[in-house]
């Protein structure tokens, strides 16, 4: 029998050695907040489209197995916290485009875009685009995602103060004992709360595997107009560039083309049991690449190793998980967000703000975003970061006409 090549199981041991319990208690946090949040919007689509529980569960199953898969395999490879997962842009536009689309129809719509994103991620100058995005405007698009879940945590006080009110003040309490489990112990704080104040759901829960339902695509110049073409621009402007400018944020510079090309094969894959794009993940990108994952950022990449460990645990009962979540009033959730999310924005703003002073770039990128404007179906996100590209351009060509030439006499 042929022996396996010990370079093979290099980056698992190295993986051991880097491992850590903040990373393990960050890759978590990261799953239980990218779960929670887009899993309405899920049933959202799946009301107005009338799908069955069974086509919604294999969407979920898809989009954590495989996001899972992806997860620990860039980032093995790289060395960064690469998180995939499924572009939440795109679940939201769904909501409005899928119903009247047969699902075979809507397959199909997602194998093209998958194919598309392929194809562009194969494109060196667009790769390239995304990878000189200046950092100080990165940290500002990043610090324009985050902000809402943080005014989310706040609103989330406004309606229940004493959980909520808990919660934070268990943050910034441990936050000056034990850091690293800060976030960790605000989640013990929600359960513990809601359940002394009689807030939890409390259900049968049983503990069941996820059938994935395969899905035989339809093909359509319908279904590649209204469906395929929006999603892969929404992939783009709405994951892969606040993915990337996340990861700069922290000083990580992964090639933009692999991991483009690995998510947007994954998405075939996922396609076939019925689910959209999976992509870079932007948000989550701040649990599993900031300090609260481990102090050392060449150590951080374990996190999301992690968080696609509990990814795929999740997928696999899926079904299980739902009804778990459902437990923990939404105001418990959002806070948890909202305070895990809470040193990302400070990095953010500081590095979209204080990096490069007295610039206008940088506040439009954040203004833009923020303000949630949609043009030609396309998110702010994207209209921020080209207002703020077009404003870079114009302050640098003019520095450059005020700088007089010296010369050396």
């Amino acid at each position: 029998m042929t022996a396996i090549r010990p370079s093979l199981w290099e980056p698992l041991r190295q993986f051991q050695r880097d491992s850590s319990p903040s990373a393990l208690l960050s890759g978590l946090v990261a799953v239980v907040v990218g779960f929670a949040g887009p899993i309405v919007l899920i049933y959202a689509v799946a009301a107005s489209a009338h799908l069955s529980d069974r086509t919604v569960l294999s969407w979920v199953w898809a989009a954590t197995v495989l996001c899972g898969l992806v997860s620990i395999v860039l980032s093995l490879r790289t060395r960064v916290p690469v998180m995939s997962t499924w572009s939440t842009p795109g679940i939201a536009f769904l909501a409005t485009a899928l119903p009247g689309v047969p699902f075979p129809e809507a397959v199909g719509a997602f194998i093209i875009s998958a194919l598309l994103v392929l194809l562009l991620g194969s494109v060196a100058p667009l790769t390239r685009l995304i990878g000189r995005i200046p950092t100080h405007l990165a940290g500002a698009l990043n610090a324009a995602i985050l902000l809402p879940f943080g005014f989310h945590a706040v609103q989330a006080f406004g309606r229940l103060p004493l959980l909520v009110g808990a919660m934070i003040l268990g943050y910034f309490v441990l936050r000056q004992v034990a850091p690293r489990w800060a976030v960790a112990g605000v989640l013990v704080i929600g359960l513990l709360g809601s359940a002394a104040l009689g807030l939890l759901h409390p259900g049968s829960v049983t503990l069941a595997l996820t059938q994935p339902q395969l899905v035989l695509p339809q093909f359509s110049w319908r279904g590649t107009l209204n469906l395929a073409l929006p999603l892969t621009l929404l992939a783009f402007t709405g994951q892969y560039v606040p993915g990337f400018a996340a990861l700069r944020v922290y000083g990580f510079t992964p090639a933009p083309g692999p991991v483009i090309r690995t998510t947007a094969a994954a998405s075939l894959a996922a396609a076939l049991v019925g689910c959209h794009n999976l992509t870079l993940a932007a948000l989550l990108a701040n649990i599993v690449g900031g300090p609260e994952a481990h102090p050392d950022p060449a150590r951080r990449y374990v996190a999301a190793v992690y968080a696609g460990v509990f990814n795929i645990l999740l997928g696999l009962f899926a079904g299980t998980f739902l009804h778990v979540m459902a437990i923990l009033p939404p105001e418990a959730l959002q806070a948890l967000a909202g305070l895990a999310l809470l040193g990302a924005i400070s990095s953010s703003l500081q590095a979209g703000l204080s990096s490069a002073p007295g610039t206008l770039a940088a506040p439009l990128v954040l203004l833009v975003t923020l303000s949630g404007v949609s043009l030609l179906g396309i998110g702010s996100a994207f209209w921020g970061i080209l207002v703020g590209l077009a404003m870079y351009g114009v302050e640098s060509r003019a520095n450059k006409e005020r700088t007089p030439d010296l010369k050396v006499s």
